[in-house]
């Protein structure tokens, strides 16, 4: 720039000769001086991956089949998922709790199960799935401090129930996190006796798999702990399969 300047300075008709000189060298940059050879051919851009969708609840659940033979099984309905899930934690929906502090947290709408009943003893085996999971860790805090409660049905007091909790050794299975929790109902009002529920839990990614024994009036009942070690092992394997590291 410094140069163009000079040259008019001292000689106006020489004007027209660094601009057209300019011009040829700027032309010349273009096509050959800012120009580089890229060896290859022209690739297109591959086009992004869609992220991959969860799995359906209902597809990560055991099937029906491989419960032990004698607690046929089948899977539930909507409204019974709900009802099964409440029985896990001890408390019947709509209950009122003492402590509040020990009230379970609510369901998860994004749930699947399936049921075993034997017929000759009334004992229940049920597999439960939910997605996405809340925190076992908080669950198992709160479970070590809730050692005994109390439950009132739809908050009436002539309906309460006292749930006695234990925390068991946790299941060694391939999961992220695992816990195992095994309550005591006592209703005096329901003539029913005792409700034992032992319950073992995964966390596996997102996902949480329950499998559960419940027997009513089993005072002097224990649980049927190899069928439930082994349900809940295939379903915990049955999950990990379809959610890989």
């Amino acid at each position: 720039m410094t140069a163009m300047v000079s040259t008019v300075l001292r000689d106006p008709r020489a004007f027209l000769l660094p601009v057209v000189g300019c011009a040829v060298l700027t032309a010349a940059t273009l096509v050959g001086g800012c120009s580089r050879a890229i060896n290859g051919s022209p690739q297109s851009a591959e086009p992004e991956a869609s992220p991959a969708k969860p799995i359906p609840v209902a597809d990560l659940l055991i099937e029906p089949t491989r419960f032990p033979a004698h607690y046929p099984a089948v899977v539930l309905g909507p409204q019974d998922v709900d009802r099964v899930l409440h029985e896990i934690d001890g408390v019947p929906a709509g209950s009122v709790v003492t402590p509040p502090e020990c009230a379970p947290p609510p369901t998860a709408p994004n749930s699947a199960a399936v049921q075993g009943t034997d017929p000759d003893s009334g004992a229940s085996l049920v597999v439960t799935v939910t997605r996405p999971a809340p925190s076992l860790r908080a669950r198992v805090d709160q479970l070590a401090d809730c050692s005994s409660f109390t439950s009132a049905a739809g908050g009436d007091v002539s309906q309460v129930s006292e749930v006695t909790v234990d925390l068991p050794p946790a299941p060694p299975v391939d999961a992220d996190d695992t816990y195992a929790v095994d309550q005591t109902v006592t209703s005096e009002s329901s003539g029913t006796g005792d409700t034992r529920m032992l319950t073992l839990i995964a966390l596996i990614d997102d996902a949480r798999v329950t499998a559960s024994w419940r027997q009513q009036d089993a005072s002097d009942t224990s649980p049927d702990t190899a069928a439930l070690d082994s349900l809940f092992t295939d379903a915990v394997l049955n999950v990990r399969a379809l959610i890989p590291r």
